[in-house]
């Protein structure tokens, strides 16, 4: 029966060449530009940690003077001052905990280094290899007494440790970085998540990596330059801006295991902020908050609105498609109306007619589906030419063709269910009747 329903459609189309083409264009755009921003925003808001993002936390604290004036995107409780995250690495509740900032170094003219070239990377306490799953290839990462002594080691990335000729055997040679010198101890493997949730999404939230990770202590100590903002509420000039208590500049980040433990370190940052109170550093106690990675990236917005923008446009645009075709699928089932009210009176179903018609609208929906798929194609291929630090992240991958074609599908019965059902309604059977 199924094949008999599809060698009619068959024939209908094409009886039908030009209503038939027009359908199925109008749907393949809608299909098309809707899976296209679809994909952009997926791409821009995935999980950058799978499996360890509903573990972490950022914690956020108001230790602003009532007075300052926040403005949209200069928020310095989106970072944590040094003495805040020297006081909370060092009376945690035992969880583990990170802190880290961009940085931008200029690698020296050195053997393997012909040319200075800047690199960036990130100043870090040693837990975010463990928190945030940075593997390596060669080497170790720092210890914790390391980092108190103030050692100078680094761990390269893969790509800069092959740039400057490092590989297992010279691991404990030296390197110069921002004119200082540093042992190297490490080769980390390749780690790019994104968004870049660990740094300043307000600069390069989708692109750049990491090319080096340098103990944050010794950064501090050496007053390294900084790449991410630095905010300060204070007039004040301090010989290094990094270690006053008036400058945010630090991202900290929480491992916990549950609603327990989360509650539990909610309380220990209440007691901080009360304890700052107390001692006169701060105005006022505001209650912090701990959100999740994911809650976190979405409070910052970390999808632009012009493209949230782009993508209401388009799945309106694929409504507004579905509407039109519903109509000329309704147009095109009235003229049918003749027959289907002949075949009625032989005896059929009206559930066989309405699948007889759905057959037809099937097959523009799969022929929908390969002219959406083009279109998705090319405009992915648009938005890569885009001049958007993201641009170069978005592709369509095989896990979205058949999405593609299960949308054009669905939507094509959808938009001729309603037409089948009228045109084989006996209201209609009857207004024929009275026709003739």
């Amino acid at each position: 029966m199924i094949t008999y329903y599809l060698t009619l459609a068959y024939r209908r189309l094409l009886a039908t060449k030009g209503m038939s083409i027009a359908l199925m264009l109008g749907l393949g755009l809608g299909v098309g530009a809707s899976m296209t921003m679809i994909t952009v925003v997926y791409t821009m808001s995935w999980d950058p940690l799978p499996g360890r993002s509903g573990h972490l936390f950022h914690p956020v604290l108001d230790i602003l003077p009532s007075s300052y004036p926040v403005r949209a995107g200069r928020d310095p409780r989106v970072a944590v001052t040094w003495l805040d995250a020297r006081a909370l690495l060092k009376q945690g509740p035992g969880y583990q905990q990170a802190a880290l900032a961009s940085g931008r170094l200029l690698v020296d003219s050195q053997t393997g280094v012909p040319v200075p070239f800047f690199a960036r990377g990130q100043y870090a306490t040693t837990s975010v290899f463990d928190m945030f799953g940075i593997d390596l290839v060669a080497g170790r990462a720092w210890t914790s007494a390391e980092e108190g002594n103030r050692a100078r080691v680094v761990v390269l990335s893969r790509s800069l440790a092959a740039r400057v000729g490092f590989n297992r055997s010279r691991i404990g040679d030296s390197i110069r970085l921002g004119g200082h010198s540093f042992t190297v101890i490490g080769i980390a493997d390749k780690w790019e998540p994104r968004p870049r949730f660990h740094t300043d999404l307000q600069q390069d939230a989708f692109s750049v990596s990491e090319d080096f990770f340098v103990p944050l202590a010794l950064a501090v100590d050496l007053d390294l330059n900084v790449a991410s903002s630095i905010f300060s509420w204070s007039d004040a000039v301090a010989s290094n801006s990094l270690e006053d208590s008036r400058s945010s500049w630090l991202q900290f980040w929480v491992q916990l295991g549950d609603d327990a433990e989360k509650a539990d370190y909610v309380r220990f940052l209440e007691n901080y902020l009360h304890a700052q109170v107390r001692v006169g550093r701060l105005e006022r106690f505001v209650p912090p908050r701990l959100p999740s990675l994911r809650e976190y990236l979405t409070e910052r917005r970390i999808v632009p609105d012009d493209v949230k923008l782009q993508l209401a446009l388009s799945i309106a645009f694929l409504g507004v498609s579905l509407l039109n075709m519903s109509a000329l699928i309704f147009a095109r089932f009235v003229g049918m109306s003749h027959e289907i009210s002949i075949r009625r009176a032989l005896g059929a179903r009206r559930i066989d007619i309405i699948a007889q018609l759905l057959s037809e609208t099937a097959i523009i929906g799969l022929f929908g589906g390969i002219i959406g798929l083009l279109v998705a194609w090319l405009g992915v291929a648009l938005v890569r030419s885009q001049p958007e630090d993201y641009a170069s992240l978005i592709r369509l991958g095989p896990g979205l063709i058949l999405p593609i074609f299960m949308l054009a599908l669905v939507s094509s019965l959808l938009a001729a269910l309603l037409p089948a059902m009228r045109a084989t309604s006996g209201r209609v059977a009857m207004q024929i009747k009275v026709a003739e």
